[in-house]
């Protein structure tokens, strides 16, 4: 427990100094990367649907709904498959399709490789590398470290070699049902970093139920950069089968 929180601390100003080509989003586009809707390990289920629904303050006529499936093909080893989808006053309802694997660690460590594939053959593939870790300081605490790099032309703008994202989300169990978790999440990319930059914060609420399922209603509200968020909400719900 010492040894998680000193790997935490030390952790946490990278997570907020990091900062974690969407016109009415204040994420960088490295956010929505991967078929995870939200930061995490790997799935218990065997068959895990999810899907969302998000609404920017300043959009909102515009809704995104991603949707994913993970598989697991083995315990340690997951296989991963969404759409990326935009319904309101858009052209283009779904410009992109994602597929990404994942395998985790003894240590709680998760690593992932996600690409995206455009549906419009005039819009770039995306890359991205992550890692993420689950901390655990004795009931009712916890915490996860994500960190994310972002390649090709649908994850970074103007030519930049990457997009990077770091998130640190401390958690407070209110029982076996119910959670809240505090977000900070920073993002930017290695080419017109200012302009890149983004820090915010992602309070959330998490409501377990059924074996391994979870719904989960969160806001992110911009802290710094010309890249933060103004209010962005987002209801996720995840299912195990």
């Amino acid at each position: 427990m010492r040894r998680n929180l000193k790997v935490t601390l030390a952790f946490l100003p990278l997570a907020v100094l990091s900062a974690g080509p969407r016109p009415a989003s204040g994420f960088n586009a490295i956010h929505e990367s991967s078929y995870n809707l939200e930061p995490r390990g790997n799935f218990g289920a065997g068959t895990t649907l999810s899907i969302a629904g998000i609404i920017d303050s300043r959009a909102t006529d515009i809704w995104q709904v991603p949707a994913s499936l993970a598989l697991k093909i083995t315990p340690k080893m997951e296989l991963g498959a969404g759409l990326k989808t935009i319904w309101g006053n858009e052209d283009d309802h779904v410009p992109f399709l994602v597929f990404g694997i994942k395998w985790m660690t003894r240590s709680q460590t998760s690593f992932q490789a996600d690409l995206l594939v455009p549906a419009n053959m005039n819009t770039g593939k995306g890359f991205s590398l992550a890692s993420h870790h689950r901390f655990s300081y004795g009931s009712p605490f916890s915490a996860r470290l994500a960190a994310r790099l972002g390649f090709m032309e649908a994850l970074v703008e103007n030519d930049a070699l990457m997009a990077f994202e770091v998130g640190f989300y401390p958690t407070l169990a209110l029982g076996q049902a119910l959670s809240l978790e505090l977000g900070a999440i920073g993002s930017s990319q290695t080419k017109g970093f200012e302009e890149n930059l983004a820090m915010d914060l992602q309070p959330a609420l998490n409501v377990n139920f059924a074996r391994e399922s979870t719904l989960q209603a969160a806001v992110a509200l911009g802290l710094a950069g010309d890249r933060k968020e103004e209010m962005r909400v987002k209801l996720t719900l995840i299912h195990g089968f």
